[in-house]
């Protein structure tokens, strides 16, 4: 049986915003996965929150966003964890959970450059993909030395053959230039979020973050 290629996205989504979602949508269409999977943060590993919601808030958050798309499931796999959870545990997780699929991580240029500083950093190319977005006007992303750099035409035919090290794909759709940094910023000066987070949500981001 051919494996399903499925996306994992994890984040903070501190808030979430339409960046996090053209990523998702980009995924599906631009890399043709086959399902993403939506895996909110509960105690970040790298970072801090910023203290203004919860995990369970983010996780409803991006549920809602989701909602109407049956390709997409958000998981609650981290935030119902009171430890902090790297990449490494979920993606382990993952595999062991779900056997016929292939993951492929998604994830967005400036995480991508700091993924040598993950917790058990080498193990992600045994066990998974890795697709990397760019934002608008940003320069082209270069492939770590862990994963071995793959052109998008010649990697979605590729599916089923492994090296000893994942591939790494630089998706072709840029991403909006926005940051949730940006986003809490906005709302702390009172000023209206349309057109920056998903509309379902709004209201409650810029009440949860002014």
């Amino acid at each position: 049986m051919k494996k399903k290629r499925v996306g994992l996205f994890g984040g903070s989504f501190d808030p979430p915003h339409v960046g996090h979602q053209a990523l998702v949508y980009a995924a599906l269409d631009a890399l043709g996965l086959d399902a993403v999977y939506v895996i909110p943060v509960g105690v970040p590993v790298h970072r801090s929150l910023s203290g203004q919601t919860t995990a369970v808030q983010r996780l409803d958050w991006m549920r809602r966003i989701f909602s109407q798309d049956s390709r997409i499931e958000v998981l609650d796999w981290e935030v119902a964890s009171s430890m902090p959870t790297p990449s490494i545990a979920t993606l382990r997780r993952f595999v062991c959970e779900y056997p016929q699929t292939h993951p492929v991580l998604l994830l967005g240029a400036d995480a991508f450059a700091g993924m040598d500083g993950w917790v058990e950093y080498l193990e992600h190319a045994r066990l998974c993909d890795v697709a990397v977005f760019a934002r608008a006007g940003s320069a082209p992303v270069s492939a770590a030395a862990v994963f071995k750099p793959v052109a998008l035409d010649h990697w979605q035919n590729l599916l089923g053959e492994r090296t000893e090290t994942g591939f790494c794909v630089q998706a072709e759709t840029a991403l909006p230039d926005i940051s949730a940094t940006d986003i809490r910023q906005r709302a702390q000066s009172g000023k209206s979020l349309e057109g920056r987070v998903p509309e379902c949500v709004r209201l409650e981001i810029e009440q949860a973050y002014a």
